[in-house]
């Protein structure tokens, strides 16, 4: 017995050992540390950034210029990260590039005429700090940016957020994540869209391409560059106002917005006009002659010329009319469902 109690006596101390020596070893407290002192940084070096896109910096902010002579039909492709944005036209076979307050300039060629003159040139900015961007860009980026280019060039733009305006040039393509969009004296047709903003065309032709997610979309003056172009305009949320569009083919198509004509239909042409959830208004001739396809859904129809009703139907789905207007010589095509239809005399 006295052994057995001897051993459990051991048994029972043993725990109480490791307690004190982990107290004892964990307790004490840390030697001292030599105190140590950051090496000053010179934060004036550090390139700025933009407001908008954190991650992308611009090496430079500077007034910067930059010519090159060119050949007359040349195509340009463009990239803006941010900044307001004009490029106009002019009577010389050469394209300037001038930045304020913003990237540097590169011209870059990538393909040349006969004579040695550049047909194909890209122009970039700079690509970010140090010798390994990260992320990398070589969009231009400034308050202002404005270039000047031979009339007959062909424009290729994207942009971030930026103010366009274009004057006088053959062609245009241009893309936009936010920013309105000016394109004016366009001989050769355009393509633009973005997403946010409004996006006009004044005194222009060709095969035009307009879409905004959120904006307005304007045309004013508007012609066809030959046989088979179209006109076409898409506004998710936003107007779309056309007036003396010239095309034999027009489709204008808004999900939440009005869509507004004033102009001529020619004969032969087909002319489709749709919104989801708003109203439809026509400018149109006395002389007018043309096939009418109406639904109006839950909404109502009025014409103040004298309209020829072929078919009308009335149901609890909604509501539609064909008819005629004159001999019918174009085919006109509207659409809404909870909205109105109007056709005003001019």
């Amino acid at each position: 017995m006295y052994r057995k109690g001897k051993q459990f006596s051991k048994i029972w101390m043993l725990p109480c050992f490791a307690a004190v020596f982990v107290t004892g070893v964990f307790g004490q407290s840390d030697p001292p540390r030599p105190q140590s002192h950051p090496l000053p940084v010179d934060r004036s070096k550090r390139p700025p950034y933009t407001k908008k896109f954190p991650a992308i910096y611009i090496r430079e902010r500077s007034t910067n210029e930059k010519s090159i002579a060119v050949d007359p039909n040349v195509e340009m492709k463009i990239c803006v990260l941010e900044g307001k944005l004009k490029i106009n036209g002019w009577a010389r076979d050469e394209v300037r590039v001038f930045v304020k307050n913003g990237s540097s300039i590169t011209l870059k060629v990538l393909e040349k005429n006969a004579a040695g003159k550049p047909v194909w040139l890209r122009v970039t900015g700079s690509t970010g700090p140090g010798d390994q961007p990260s992320p990398r860009t070589d969009c231009l980026s400034g308050e202002n940016i404005e270039l000047d280019v031979p009339m007959r060039a062909s424009l290729n733009l994207e942009g971030r957020v930026t103010e366009t305006t274009v004057d006088s040039v053959k062609k245009v393509a241009v893309k936009n994540i936010g920013g309105n969009i000016f394109l004016h004296n366009i001989t050769g047709g355009i393509t633009a869209s973005t997403y946010e903003g409004d996006v006009t065309v004044e005194n222009s032709g060709g095969q035009i391409s307009l879409v905004s997610s959120t904006g307005n979309i304007v045309a004013f003056e508007v012609s066809p560059g030959q046989i088979g172009d179209i006109f076409r305009a898409k506004t998710s949320n936003g107007a779309i106002s056309l007036q003396r569009v010239d095309h034999r083919q027009i489709e204008a198509n808004s999900i939440s917005g009005s869509v507004l004509f004033n102009g001529k239909f020619l004969s032969g042409g087909l002319y489709n006009f749709k919104t989801s959830n708003g109203s439809i208004r026509m400018t149109l001739p006395v002389e007018s002659s043309f096939q009418i396809i109406a639904s109006y859904g839950f909404g109502s129809f009025n014409s103040d010329i004298p309209l020829k009703t072929i078919l009308e139907n009335v149901t609890s789905g909604g509501k539609s009319l064909h008819g005629m207007i004159g001999a019918g010589d174009a085919t006109l095509n509207l659409t809404t469902n909870s909205g109105s239809i109007g056709i005003k005399k001019q």
